[in-house]
């Protein structure tokens, strides 16, 4: 069965993925990660330090993952996509948007996207664009 999806927002949040944020797993939510949250209902404002949030998410094949919004005792903004080693690479910019998935019966919050270096669209985009 297809997954029906329709976006929430015209937010889309982008981080340039370095070497450091695939091997730890963890990357700053830069200003665009805070606004997306924030539009969501899931404002880092309403996280406690060393806290988490989990939000059922898919990649742009709809394999399901997890985006995780968290902060670390001391304050720092930061999440976590589960897998994404196995998508992205070093230099790829990651895409998050808000878009409500039902797919066997589980219902998706977050599209991740990755952009390839030499790439400025992805494949959903051409797939969009062509038809």
């Amino acid at each position: 069965m297809k997954a029906e999806s329709y976006r929430l927002t015209d937010t889309e949040a982008r981080i340039k993925l370095t070497k450091r944020m695939l091997t730890k797993s963890i990357i700053d939510a830069n200003k665009s990660v805070q606004q997306l949250a924030d539009e969501i209902n899931y404002s880092y404002n309403q996280i406690a330090n060393g806290e988490k949030v989990i939000i059922d998410a898919l990649y742009e094949d709809d394999t399901p993952t997890e985006v995780r919004l968290y902060r670390r005792p001391r304050g720092d903004r930061l999440l976590s996509v589960k897998n994404l080693r196995k998508f992205a690479s070093e230099g790829d910019t990651v895409g998050l948007r808000s878009e409500a998935t039902v797919n066997d019966d589980m219902t998706f919050e977050i599209r991740v996207l990755v952009y390839k270096v030499d790439e400025t669209e992805t494949t959903t985009d051409r797939e969009t664009n062509a038809a």
